[in-house]
């Protein structure tokens, strides 16, 4: 049975399916609508964090809507009763930002998408924190993981409920963050007691635009040159090291880095203004400068005569992305294009030869964790006034041994020294108990926290080992090369499948005549037509009511506008069976098979570098994350020694 809630008004809500689960809540499908979902924490939340709630549910309106996932209404277990969670839009269709800023996950993802794209997507992600900032609100937690991007490069902000925000009476703070994307003056805060500023966000900006338009690689990772530097990204940012820095030397980019003159003049000063001490000092770039500085971008980009995907700023003589690919490092998708009616040459790599190449790379070993330099430290000395277990013991057994000597000495008598004894014992195991008791709690804690700090040490080297990602890319390729094996089977399949869908042929081809952009539509104006072709809809072949009523704006009426068009004109189909199947069909057919036997060429060369690259990565994320994990390792180590000399 669906588990019911209600809003503020009192309106039931039932929870139906369970979408995520994290930390702090599920996210719940709801009955009755396909367009929002439920958050529902796990533990009940404070006064404070409902206040937040309700008044963020008051605060929204429809352009922020549109960038942010935002709390549209509280829940609540019974009418009347404490906050539980809220509703919000459901973020379907799209993926994290870095999706479509990794190269790797791009190709995957977004493997169609240029860099214009990326440049478009940068400028939606700065109006996304430009309607932010301009209603007062900061995001504080600025990340990879906050942001989502659809194949239209809309960007949409989630966990908003964590936003910094005042509501008139109360400055609820944003207690969380993610230290490589935290600026320097804010490293090593505890946010639970810093009020961030729109500033501080623009860090943040800076940094997943930099991420888009410069291929995923973070702007303080690099060749340190000299020694005890960088060994951190967080160290980096502390210290202002940004690599591509024109004003300092001491990391510099790593090989085979974009260089910072990809961008634009006017661009890279943005991003030198970023990312060292003048955007601290005078202020970084705004959300709405990114905004123009990216608008004109797009304003001034060429096409490369080689791909389509390799759009390129006009300052440039030559296009970056071939240059890379020349030197091996792959931004976009290579995918060989063959002409209609080419013979067939099988695809351009030997599979074999790769998929053999790929068997004989040694399977990836897990990370080895840092263990502490000294295992079994010294604890530190106890406070007057504090013994330990064993120390008392050794008190009572001492003073035991004294009275007994004295009794046995007097003859055994009188018997008062039995009493001695006993109020020994007693005395000396209440002796200390209190401060005993509050030396153990202050230790407990410090170990309890120094064992957190460890084991997100730990994770954070092991998330950035690489190891799982090798892992993950073995299994496609496995993937692939089955698929690859059955590309003859597909071909004769598809041949078949032309003679039995010859009809739904013939009524696409003949639908994909006739252009929305030319059609007289009523109430479907230039905004909307633009909508629809963001959404693959151009011509009265790809109208369909479900897509249609998943973009925004688009109701009953406007999609019943276009259903009836599109009927219009299917009404006047006629199938001719003489020309069911042409040599162009046939082509077409064999074009595709070509064609994917060439992507998948393409995927599996790329993946046997990625996997030759395991080791390296690995290791060079041990020689980033040793110095913290072996720290919290002896912090550890400590901790867990003093709360053992207690005993």
């Amino acid at each position: 049975m669906a588990r019911r809630l209600f809003t503020a008004d009192g309106t039931p809500c039932d929870l139906v399916e369970v979408l995520g689960k994290g930390g702090e809540g599920s996210v719940f499908t709801l009955q009755g609508t396909r367009d929002l979902v439920a958050k529902v924490y796990h533990d009940p939340i404070d006064r404070e964090k409902q206040s937040k709630l309700t008044y963020m549910v008051g605060a929204h309106d429809e352009k922020l809507l549109n960038y942010a996932a935002w709390p549209q209404a509280t829940l609540h277990e019974s009418r009347g009763g404490p906050v539980v969670g809220f509703t919000m839009e459901k973020v379907g269709g799209m993926k994290p930002i870095q999706s479509l800023y990794s190269p790797a996950q791009r190709k995957q993802e977004f493997p169609q998408r240029g860099w214009d794209f990326l440049v478009l997507a940068a400028r939606n992600t700065a109006a996304a924190f430009s309607v932010l900032h301009d209603r007062g609100f900061v995001a504080g937690d600025v990340n990879h993981g906050n942001l989502y991007v659809g194949q239209s490069a809309v960007v949409k902000l989630i966990d908003c409920d964590s936003y910094q925000l005042s509501d008139g009476v109360n400055q609820h703070l944003c207690e969380v963050g993610v230290g490589t994307y935290t600026p320097p003056e804010l490293q090593g805060k505890n946010f639970r007691r810093v009020v961030r500023t729109p500033n501080h966000d623009n860090f943040g900006l800076g940094l997943l635009i930099w991420h888009l338009l410069l291929g995923g690689r973070h702007p303080y990772a690099g060749v340190p040159q000299k020694e005890g530097l960088g060994e951190t990204i967080e160290d980096n940012i502390s210290e202002f090291r940004f690599a591509y820095s024109t004003s300092q030397s001491l990391l510099l980019p790593p090989p085979s880095a974009l260089p910072l003159s990809t961008v634009p003049g006017s661009i890279a000063g943005m991003f030198e203004k970023t990312f060292t001490e003048e955007g601290k000092r005078t202020g970084r770039p705004t959300a709405h400068q990114w905004i123009v500085a990216l608008d004109e971008l797009r304003s001034r980009l060429r096409p490369c005569a080689k791909s389509k995907l390799h759009a390129f700023p006009t300052h440039l003589s030559t296009c970056p992305w071939c240059l890379m690919d020349g030197k091996g490092v792959i931004y976009f998708t290579v995918t060989p294009i063959y002409a209609p009616g080419e013979a067939n040459n099988g695809s351009p790599v030997k599979i074999g030869e790769v998929w053999a190449a790929i068997t004989k790379v040694p399977i990836l070993d897990q990370v080895q964790i840092p263990a502490a330099s000294n295992p079994s430290p010294e604890p530190d000395p106890l406070p007057l006034g504090v013994f330990s277990t064993t120390a008392k013991h050794f008190m009572s057994l001492t003073l035991t041994g004294i009275t007994i000597a004295i009794w046995s000495a007097m003859g055994g008598y009188p018997l008062i020294y039995l009493t001695i004894i006993a109020t020994s014992w007693l005395f000396v195991g209440q002796f200390g108990t209190k401060a005993k008791t509050e030396e153990k709690q202050r230790r407990t804690i410090i170990r309890d926290a120094a064992r957190k700090r460890h084991q997100d040490a730990v994770r954070a080297l092991q998330a950035d080992s690489g190891v799982d990602q090798v892992t993950a890319k073995r299994e496609l390729l496995n993937r692939l090369k089955l698929e690859f094996d059955t590309l003859a089977v597909r071909e004769q399949k598809d041949l078949a499948a032309l003679r039995s869908k010859a009809e739904q042929r013939q009524r696409t081809a003949y639908l994909e005549k006739f252009y929305i952009e030319l059609a007289v539509l009523p109430g479907v104006g230039p905004a909307k037509r633009a909508g629809l072709q963001s959404f693959g809809i151009e011509t009265a072949a790809e109208i369909n009511a479900r897509k249609i009523k998943q973009i925004r704006g688009f109701g009953e009426q406007i999609t019943q506008v276009l259903m009836d068009w599109r009927e219009s004109h299917e009404r006047n189909f006629r199938f001719n069976p003489a020309t069911a199947i042409t040599p162009a069909d046939t082509q077409l057919v064999k074009h595709a098979v070509r064609k994917r036997a060439a992507e998948i060429s393409a995927l599996m060369m790329q993946g046997l570098k990625d996997i030759r690259k395991g080791p390296e990565v690995r290791d060079a994320a041990l020689r980033r994350h040793l110095k913290t994990v072996q720290q919290a390792a002896n912090e550890l180590a400590q901790a867990e020694a003093d709360c053992k000399a207690l005993n």
